[in-house]
Parts: structure tokens; sequence; C-alpha cells
């Protein structure tokens, strides 16, 4: 691909869900000549690059559940497996079943898992309404990172949830919520476009009992991961030299990306991590 057709593929991310994750995707491997983790990141220290916030924010989501540790987790929204992998590396599951309703990222995740020789993690293509790939009473623990706002049938997730858990298995749902119900004409079709659907935590909390779930904690990560996006600066000034045009392009890109979701956890959204078990 050329410049100018790199130029126009980071300007068009923001038109639709598959355009961003395959521009970011892009971008990434860019970037840092790896592919990297694709959600938020949270603030663990001042030293801490961008993409260790990233990775805080998967840390600090594994510390909330009971021990992995040769157990079956499933990651719903597994995104291009690098979070999974990271899981896989830090955590020791026995194994993790990892879906994602992209094609394009389960392609990539199989290749990472298959360059950097992981085993007994298992990337399908599959939606998180219907997991149509695992069994009923076959899951340990099941996580969601940054994925549910995606999805425009919450509720039918959560019973999938609930479908696929042993009994007294573990869940996180990690998601970005509306602070109040407010839009437009105008900013609706957008979220439809880029299959945006932020619940408000009271929409939560009665759809988590609906589904027979016990809800342990919800904790609001907000502050972290603004603060964990400050990280961004220092980061870009130590990417790789790009040709010109691309680099500023990229960067441009990137700020803009940083500031208006910075922007909308200020003012709009908050993070909030939801864990609870199947009685």
């Amino acid at each position: 691909m050329g410049i100018f057709s790199r130029v126009i593929s980071h300007v068009g991310s923001g038109t639709t869900t598959g355009n961003y994750y395959s521009s970011m995707n892009n971008a990434l491997l860019k970037l840092n000549n790896e592919y990297t983790m694709l959600h938020y990141p949270l603030y663990g220290s001042e030293g801490d690059s961008f993409l260790k916030a990233q990775a805080n924010l998967t840390d600090y989501c594994m510390s909330l559940l009971p021990p992995v540790k040769n157990k079956i987790l499933l990651e719903v929204g597994c995104g291009n497996g690098v979070q999974a992998i990271h899981i896989h590396r830090k955590f020791a599951p026995e194994r993790i079943e990892a879906i994602d309703l992209n094609a394009d990222n389960i392609e990539i995740a199989k290749n990472e898992a298959e360059s950097k020789g992981i085993q007994r993690v298992d990337f399908s293509v599959d939606d998180a309404h219907d997991l149509s790939t695992i069994e009923d009473n076959s899951i340990d623990i099941v996580i969601n990172i940054e994925s549910a706002f995606h999805y425009p049938d919450k509720a039918s997730f959560l019973k999938q949830i609930h479908r696929v858990l042993k009994p007294g298995g573990s869940f996180l749902i990690a998601d970005i919520l509306a602070r109040k119900s407010k839009g437009n004409r105008l900013k609706n079709s957008w979220k439809k476009n880029m299959s945006y659907h932020h619940w408000l935590l009271e929409n939560y909390l009665e759809e988590l009992s609906r589904a027979n779930f016990q809800t342990d904690t919800v904790s609001d990560i907000t502050s972290g991961v603004i603060r964990g996006f400050k990280c961004y600066r220092k980061w870009l000034r130590e990417r790789k030299r790009l040709h010109f045009i691309e680099g500023l392009i990229l960067k441009l890109y990137y700020t803009i990306h940083v500031n208006v979701n910075v922007y909308l956890l200020k003012n709009r959204r908050k993070y909030l991590v939801f864990v609870g078990s199947k009685p």
C-alpha cells in the first residue's frame, strides 16, 4: 500500500468499526514492528510506556479474578490476540478459548500465536451474542475487556456467558458506559456505523441480575485510564522514524484519538469493571 493510500486509510478509520480496527492494527504494526494490545491504558507509574499502561489494564483486570492457573479461560472479543497471548504467558491458564467477530483480527491472532510458538490458545471467529463454538458449562472464567460496547444486544451476550460458564465460574466485563442517555440523530447515525452501544450502569446491574449472575464488585477506573493516556506522548516520540508525511499523519491520528477519548471519559462516559459469578 502506497503512502497516500495509507493516509486515506487512517483518515477513514472513524467511519466504521471494521475500518477502525484495520487501521489501528496497521498503524501499530507500522510504529512498533509488531502488533500490540488494542484497548485503553491504565496508569501504573510515571515511568510506564504507553504499551506498559495497556498491559497494566489487563493485569489489573486479572487481579480481580480468582487465580486462572490450570483453569479454562474464555476471552470474548479478543481482537488481534495480543492480550490472550499476554495472559497465557503471565497467568498460565490450562487453556484459553478466544473469540472475535472480526475474521481479520482472528487471522492476525493465529499468525501471532504460531510465530511465537504459543500453544493452548485457540482463536475462533464467533459472535458474542451466540458463542456457538463454546459448549455449555465448559468454561471456568470468562473475560471481556473493552468489547461489549460494540454489542447491540448485550442482554443476549450475558445469557451466553451464563450458559458457557461452569457453576461457580467467574466473569469479568470491562466496559465503557454512558454517564446518561443523550444524543442526536447525527451522532446516533455515526454510533450505529461504529457499532457503539453504551449502556448505563442501571442497565448493566438490571441485566446481570436478570441473567442470574451474582455481581461481586463494580470498579470505576475512569481516572486511572485518563492518566494512562498521558503516556502516549513519550511513546510517540520514541517510535521509529517514518516517511515524513506518514509519520505526521500517524502522530496526528493518535493525538486526535487520545484527546477525543479523554474528553469523552471526562464528560460523557466512564470505564467500569464488573466482576461476578454464576451461582
